[in-house]
């Protein structure tokens, strides 16, 4: 028998016929028939090579009245009327910043205003401290100069002179320099300090011929030749004991207790000659300086001793009380 030849021409398959469109609108002709008129009389599309057909596989023009709906590559909707594919969708607008992002941007504002404040501040203090600097070196610098005259450089003019008629006056001479050993002179308003107060001596000499000699910086009785304030001589044949100053120590007499500078300026208005002898009583009083040069030169200070004679008893024995006081100089 005879086969067939494989590559004999085969009939052409017959294409599926299109489902009628949603709706039951009726399928568009075969064999590139023209489509009806549209609705309302218009002139019905043309096609590629001035047909009015569709091209083959292209389906039926859109509906009238309808808009064209268009899908990926050109192609028709999908038979039966079914719903449209889906496409992936865009990207939708971008999202507004979040709350965080806001806060953030707030909070360094915030430190970025504290600390140019900061830093006005500081450059402020250190103004202030370099003005006040300069002011005190200003100051400094006029008080090394003195005073100034009214121009600011030249000094103040002195006062005119006194009229012819006006009693001359001679300036007052200076005070010259004291010698050695000489006291100084004692103001009203100076202060004394206490060396001893009320200490008690008995002075008992040994005979009516014999002298006792005090000292009044320590207190001390029977002392040698040397640092004594005064002697006491018994003085048996007068019938009363007697007292006399050493060189250079000066007193005077009193009726009463007196204060240093009371007995200062007792001893400058009535003092005790030199060599004198002062009797001596119970109940009297006296004040004694001790000597200045001798208290320069042992470097010891010179004092006012206020001396009270408190008992004398028919053996010669006298008993004193004294209070010192250390003499301010200048």
């Amino acid at each position: 028998m005879n086969q067939p030849d494989p590559r004999a021409e085969q009939p052409a398959p017959t294409p599926p016929s299109p489902l009628p469109p949603a709706g039951g609108a009726a399928p568009p002709p075969r064999g590139g028939a023209a489509p009806p008129p549209p609705p309302g009389g218009g002139t019905p599309p043309t096609f590629p090579g001035g047909s009015t057909a569709p091209p083959p596989g292209r389906g039926a023009p859109p509906p009238a009245g309808g808009a064209t709906q268009l899908f990926p590559g050109g192609t028709a909707p999908p038979p039966g009327g079914g719903p449209p594919p889906s496409f992936p969708a865009g990207p939708g607008p971008a999202d507004p910043p979040a709350a965080g992002a806001r806060r953030g941007r707030l909070g360094l504002v915030v430190i970025a205003v504290a600390a140019l404040a900061l830093l006005v501040s500081l450059g402020s203090a250190a103004v202030s401290w370099r003005a006040l600097d300069q002011a005190r070196t200003a100051r400094d610098i006029a008080s090394a100069r003195g005073p100034l005259g009214p121009t600011g450089g030249a000094p103040a003019p002195s006062d005119p002179a006194p009229p012819s008629d006006a009693p001359q006056t001679s300036p007052a001479r200076e005070d010259s320099p004291r010698a050695p050993g000489t006291p100084p002179d004692i103001p009203e308003t100076a202060v004394y300090e206490v060396k001893y107060e009320n200490q008690s001596l008995t002075l008992r000499p040994g005979d009516c011929f014999t002298k006792m000699r005090v000292d009044l910086d320590e207190p001390r009785a029977n002392v040698g030749l040397n640092g004594w304030e005064f002697s006491l001589d018994p003085d048996c044949q007068d019938g009363a004991p007697s007292i006399g100053l050493s060189d250079g120590t000066k007193g005077s007499e009193a009726t009463t207790a007196m204060k240093p500078g009371e007995c200062y300026d007792a001893i400058r208005s009535a003092p005790i000659a030199e060599g004198a002898k002062v009797p001596l009583r119970k109940g009297s009083w006296l004040c004694i300086s001790t000597n200045y040069a001798a208290a320069q030169e042992r470097r010891d200070r010179w004092r006012m001793v206020l001396v009270e004679v408190t008992s004398i008893s028919n053996d010669r024995t006298v008993v004193i009380r004294a209070t010192a006081w250390n003499i301010p100089e200048n």
